[in-house]
C-alpha cells in the first residue's frame, strides 16, 4: 500500500491530532507515499483519488460503518482508529500503536476480512422508492408514537409470522454484537454467512431470534402507520401501511484490515468483558 485516504471525524476528541500524526509519518516516507485527509461530518459519498489503496477512519465504529457504506462499491479496504467509546470494529486505539501500524500497512503486513452486508429496498405499490445498504443491521421501528407497531414477515415469499412489537432487527454477523445483541439476539462469528432476525420487545411470548441462510430474502410489511426503517441507524425512512421492506444479502462486502492476531473469542472477552 502506498496511497491512503484518511477520514477524520472532528467531533471525536483527539481525532484531528491523530490525523496529523499519520499525515506527518507518511510525508516522511517519500514521494511514493501519499495521503488525503478529509475533515468533516459523515457523508454518503467520498471523492476518492483513483489510486487509493487504503482508507483510514479516525473516530469510532460509526465513522467506520458510514465510510464502509459510502465506499462499498470501490472494494478499497478500510482500517479504523478508535477515538470513540467501545470501538468494537476499529483496529487501533492507543496513540503509541499508530505509527507502527502505518509501517505494517506500507510493508503489506496485514490481513483483510470480508464482512457480509445487507441490501434494503422499500417498495410502495410495486415501485422501489428507497434503497440502502447496512453493515450492522436493517431496522424497522416506530416513529413519533409510543404505541406498539404491527407487521408481517415473509421469507422467500412465504408468510412466517405476524408480530406486535416495538420493532424488528435484521442483522449481519458483524451486527450481531450491536443493536441485535441488546435486543436479545445471538452472537455470530464475523466471517459467518447468515442473517439474524430479532423482534424488539415482542408481545408474543414465543417470539425469538431466527437465523436464516444468506440466500434467503426477508420481506417486512408494516400493517400500521408511524413506522420507519433505517440502515445502521442512519437516515430513517418513513413507511406507510402496506409498504414492503425487502432485505437480502448485498453482492458487495466490506473489506476490513486486521493487523493483530487476536481471535474472535479474545476480542469478545476484551470488548464484552466476558470472564
Amino acid at each position: 500500500m502506498k496511497h491512503f485516504y484518511i477520514v477524520v471525524n472532528k467531533e471525536k476528541k483527539h481525532a484531528e491530532k491523530t490525523g496529523r500524526i499519520i499525515r506527518d509519518f507518511f510525508e516522511t516516507c517519500g514521494k511514493d507515499v501519499s495521503c488525503t485527509i478529509w475533515n468533516g461530518p459523515q457523508q454518503k459519498e467520498y471523492d476518492l483519488p483513483e489510486d487509493t489503496d487504503c482508507i483510514i477512519t479516525i473516530g469510532g465504529d460509526g465513522t467506520l460503518i458510514q465510510t464502509a457504506r459510502a465506499t462499498l462499491r470501490t472494494g478499497i479496504p478500510i482500517i479504523g482508529i478508535n477515538r470513540g467509546h467501545l470501538g468494537y470494529l476499529t483496529e487501533l486505539a492507543r496513540e503509541k500503536d499508530i505509527v507502527p501500524a502505518m509501517k505494517r500497512l506500507l510493508d503489506g503486513d496485514y490481513t483483510i476480512e470480508e464482512r457480509m452486508m445487507l441490501r434494503s429496498r422499500v417498495f410502495r405499490e410495486g415501485k422501489c422508492i428507497s434503497r440502502d445498504v447496512a453493515l450492522n443491521e436493517v431496522l424497522l421501528s416506530r416513529y413519533d408514537s409510543l404505541r406498539t407497531i404491527h407487521y408481517r414477515v415473509y421469507v422467500n415469499e412465504t408468510c412466517l409470522n405476524e408480530y406486535s412489537a416495538d420493532g424488528l432487527i435484521v442483522a449481519t454477523p458483524t451486527g450481531s454484537t450491536a443493536y441485535s445483541l441488546s435486543a436479545g439476539g445471538p452472537i455470530a462469528k464475523p466471517d459467518a454467512k447468515l442473517v439474524i432476525m430479532t423482534p424488539i420487545c415482542s408481545h408474543t411470548i414465543n417470539a425469538r431470534s431466527i437465523i436464516f441462510s444468506p440466500e434467503d430474502t426477508i420481506k417486512i410489511v408494516p400493517e400500521s402507520e408511524n413506522q420507519i426503517t433505517a440502515c445502521d441507524g442512519d437516515a430513517p425512512f418513513e413507511l406507510q401501511a402496506g409498504d414492503e421492506v425487502v432485505v437480502k444479502r448485498s453482492r458487495h462486502s466490506a473489506r476490513l484490515i486486521r493487523l493483530s492476531g487476536e481471535s474472535f473469542l479474545e476480542t469478545l472477552r476484551e470488548k464484552m468483558t466476558f470472564v
